[in-house]
């Protein structure tokens, strides 16, 4: 860890200590421009019209908080070459230059001290070990390398304050385990990269991360990309983190295994920080792709999104968090199960298997509340669900005060377009949900016209269109899924207006006699929690209610129906929405996005 942190104006204090200072000035950004939002005050501007929305004003937001997640040299990725030493690999040997810092014994390569570490060819079966002070800054810089380590980590950082794993700008860089790992004394090796303190990667070449066995990257502290393009596949979680993962100003790519995150945040066996605030995951620009068997980010406390473009592929739960931030960027997610969840910080709460949150979750017939310290707040950027479960399923509260989302859920089974325990209000923004009436349930507040309604059963590919008395498109979309109900918010939408809803077969002119207009009758908002077990599919694909009536707990009563096997299977829709009860947080923390900023080079 960082022995000091950086002030916003650029200066360093030393906290005396190899643990990060928990002293919360991210929070206090976050927490002021969640204040601005909840006074209508988005950070990013809306479009006038169409699906997307501008991001002018979101540099200068981001400016704040990325200069708190990343230190100048994370996002630079700067070296000098001339005062560099090298190591150069050649099928099963190796060379350098630095014979003082480096030790080479068969095809194992330490670096035993800081400095600058230039690496190129290709090595066949071995590995590179940083075994450095734990004050130690050390920079790898894959320069055309090649490794590949049979039973281990292609790069295992076993002591150091931080790594930089940089790729030299035109390289094309590979690191690989071979498909089993081999323990080092008590410490139990399961990623192509294993880091034990914070790692951070950065660059402009390109790196593909590939294991077979186990992880692609694990890191004990901190996990941050900073540059650069990287392709990570992994039979298990994509990238593991215990104590965060934030991404700047790259293009990642992550494949995770069956039952498997693509990013996953967790770290329940360290008690040393007595918070979760350290457990997140956070994105300020660039690019993240993911194809997942499980959830596609999952972060026990908090997901921030600010800027970039996320693409959720494949999931069962799209994005999981206890609490949910997205003020810029675009996040697009398809998902099995829910798109976004807020559910309790144990890691397994959203999982298709059983986790310790998975007993007593209740459901809305069943005998728990489920929770409500829960929150996901959308303030801006362009954010696009399409889910086999809940669209927006918060165990807590839903606030949207800002940017363009569209939701689609499914037209049946016991699903909702939203799904939550404590309030739900839109302040500002375009939001449009399609998916199922059975369970469907409106915003418990609006500060602007909120139209929700049966329209019957419609066809995927039915266009949903809004037009104002004067024929002006309002909102409008295509979904891709079969729905029955229709929600329409939009900043102008007003009280005493009249707008023509076209879904499909269905239309109907509609006077908005005050901002919230329903027709909607399934649905028990708030009443019992997060979910039970989902309908299963019949023979001709169609999703038909369990032996609950419909409602949420189903068989299950108070006990939340996950399957011990998930995935699409045997023609059933798995799991339910994974709403589980989050718990108590530590030292009066609630839901809020808690983050931890400040650190150094």
């Amino acid at each position: 860890m960082d022995n000091k942190y950086r002030h916003a104006n650029g200066n360093y204090k030393s906290t005396g200590s190899r643990r990060r200072v928990t002293a919360r000035t991210m929070v206090l950004a976050l927490s002021l421009m969640l204040a601005l939002t909840s006074c209508g005050v988005s950070p990013v501007a809306e479009a006038s019209s169409g699906n997307e929305v501008t991001t002018s004003a979101q540099t200068a937001d981001n400016a704040v908080s990325k200069s708190e997640m990343f230190t100048e040299r994370d996002l630079s990725g700067a070296y000098d070459e001339s005062e560099a030493e090298t190591i150069t690999f050649s099928g099963s040997s190796a060379a350098t230059s630095a014979a003082s810092r480096v030790t080479i014994k068969g095809s194992k390569i330490t670096i035993t001290a800081e400095g600058v570490y230039i690496v190129s060819g290709t090595l066949t079966d071995g590995q590179i070990i940083v075994d450095a002070d734990d004050a130690a800054k050390v920079q790898i810089v894959l320069k055309g390398a090649s490794i590949t380590s049979s039973t281990s980590a292609a790069i295992y950082v076993k002591s150091a304050d931080k790594v930089f794993v940089t790729t030299a700008t035109g390289t094309d860089n590979t690191l690989a385990n071979g498909g089993s790992f081999t323990a080092d004394g008590d410490t139990n090796i399961d990623g192509a990269v294993f880091a034990k303190d914070d790692i951070t990667f950065n660059g402009s070449g390109s790196l593909t991360i590939d294991s077979p066995a186990g992880h692609g990257v694990v890191g004990k502290d901190d996990v941050k990309f900073a540059g650069g393009t990287y392709t990570i596949t992994a039979a298990k979680h994509g990238v593991q983190a215990n104590d965060s993962v934030r991404l700047a100003e790259s293009d990642v790519t992550v494949t995770s295994g069956s039952d498997k995150d693509g990013i996953h945040v967790s770290d329940d066996a360290d008690e040393e920080e007595g918070t979760e605030s350290d457990r997140f995951f956070y994105m300020a620009d660039g690019s993240l792709t993911i194809s997942s068997g499980d959830d596609g980010i999952h972060a026990d406390a908090a997901v921030s999104i600010e800027g970039g473009t996320i693409t959720v592929n494949e999931s069962y739960e799209g994005i999981e968090g206890l609490s949910i931030s997205i003020s810029g960027g675009s996040t697009t997610v398809t998902a099995s199960d829910d798109g976004l969840n807020a559910a309790g910080g144990n890691a397994s709460s959203g999982s298709k298997t059983f986790g310790n949150d998975d007993w007593g979750g209740g459901g809305r017939g069943g005998f728990s509340d489920g929770g409500t310290n829960g929150s996901i707040v959308i303030s801006g950027g362009n954010v696009h669900v399409t889910a086999g479960g809940d669209g927006i399923d918060s165990n807590g509260s839903l606030e949207i005060s800002g940017g363009y989302t569209v939701v689609e859920g499914p037209s049946q089974g016991d699903t909702s377009v939203l799904d939550y325990n404590g309030t739900a209000s839109i302040s500002a923004g375009t939001f449009i949900g399609t998916g199922g009436a059975g369970m469907a349930e409106n915003f418990s507040s609006a500060e602007q016209g909120c139209i929700a309604v049966n329209v019957g059963s419609q066809s995927a590919g039915s266009t949903v269109t809004l037009k104002d008395a004067s024929g002006t498109v309002i909102a409008e979309t295509t979904p891709g899924l079969d729905y029955a109900v229709v929600y329409v918010s939009a900043k102008d939408m007003t009280k005493g207006e009249t707008y023509t809803l076209t879904a499909g077969s269905y239309s109907e002119s509609i006077t908005l006699t005050d901002n919230l207009y329903s027709t909607l009758s399934g649905g028990m908002q708030g009443s019992f929690g997060g979910g039970g077990p989902r309908g299963e599919m019949n023979e001709g694909g169609q999703m038909q209610d369990n032996a609950g009536g419909g409602m949420k707990g189903g068989h299950g009563g108070g006990m939340k129906g996950r399957k011990p096997s998930g995935g699409m299977h045997d023609g059933t829709l798995p799991g339910d929405s994974g709403s589980s009860a989050p718990g108590e947080m530590p030292d009066g923390i609630t839901g809020a996005t808690q983050l931890t900023g400040g650190e150094t080079v």
